[in-house]
């Protein structure tokens, strides 16, 4: 058995999974602010207290860390979403035990996981695409993950929509995932619905699917689209996919966003090639892909 760990910009999930792919158990917590004041120490208890845990009912062989910014040997760094600069999770797993660990950006853990094990599995020429806190993705052709030798690269969010817009955490402005990222599109859901910043995905899209038919709502979510096309007619201009995967929280709100997107992204109005546009696939994975991606050799 393999031990997954997820550090999304929001929460830590940690499972055990089998070499199979299959998602034994898992615990997930929420970052509140209240653990957000020391992240780094709250980060590195919560994993430790897991993987003693799994560690004492299963045999384990490999732990995974699926980990936003870019790690670099063993040490997670640039985690803009969550403030951290710099964290060496490596070190601090080895002082309880004696496993081979691998760290991978989570978006890449992510898409390597739909393309073994999901929806990705059929397509040669696919892209992964993370949208949550923030943006992500992996890229693979012919089969295989792309992989930079400089940098952990296909920084997908930060790719320029809006040349002086709105103001992004990595420093720049216009960039991608500040326009389409899920934790922006909940947070203006909220503002205009007037709801409490403590609502959940899941109450928040009862309630939405009741009045997206209201005038501020609908034109939240046009935009929303609009932007989405944009950076999915970039991407395919580039890589030229078979198939473009969508993950991240994005999945929970498929019945008020996908169909009008596909709709939208098939006129082909930003696209060089028209008449051969990739298709759009929902993750099959759900927000389990990080964890089970970062235990795959």
């Amino acid at each position: 058995m393999r031990i997954g760990i997820d550090l999304g910009g929001s929460h830590i999930g940690i499972g055990v999974v089998h070499q199979n792919g299959t998602l034994l158990e898992k615990k997930e917590i929420d970052l509140s602010k209240e653990n957000k004041s020391n992240l780094e120490e709250f980060i590195q208890n919560y994993i430790i207290k897991g993987i003693k845990e799994y560690m004492d009912k299963y045999s384990v062989d490999l732990i995974g860390i699926a980990s936003p910014g870019e790690p670099k040997e063993g040490k997670i760094t640039s985690l803009v979403n969550l403030g951290i600069q710099e964290m060496n999770m490596t070190e601090t797993i080895q002082k309880i035990c004696d496993l081979p660990i691998q760290i991978l950006n989570d978006a890449k853990c992510a898409g390597i996981a739909e393309k073994v094990h999901g929806a990705l599995r059929n397509e040669e020429d696919g892209v992964f695409l993370c949208l949550g806190t923030g943006i992500g993705g992996a890229v693979f052709i012919e089969n295989k993950l792309l992989t930079p030798k400089r940098h952990s690269g296909f920084e997908l969010g930060h790719m320029v929509i809006q040349k002086d817009g709105e103001p992004c955490k990595c420093g720049r402005n216009g960039c991608f995932e500040t326009y389409c990222s899920i934790k922006r599109l909940k947070q203006a859901f909220i503002e205009i619905l007037e709801v409490s910043e403590a609502t959940s995905a899941q109450e928040l899209l009862e309630i939405l699917r009741k009045r997206q038919n209201e005038e501020k709502i609908e034109q939240k979510i046009n935009s929303y689209i609009e932007d989405l096309v944009t950076g999915l007619s970039n991407i395919t201009n580039i890589f030229e996919p078979e198939a473009i995967c969508l993950g991240g929280s994005f999945v929970y709100f498929e019945d008020i966003l996908y169909d009008k997107l596909v709709k939208e992204f098939e006129k082909g109005e930003y696209t060089f090639n028209k008449d051969n546009l990739p298709k759009l696939k929902l993750a099959m994975l759900g927000n389990d892909a990080g964890m089970i991606g970062a235990t795959i050799k």
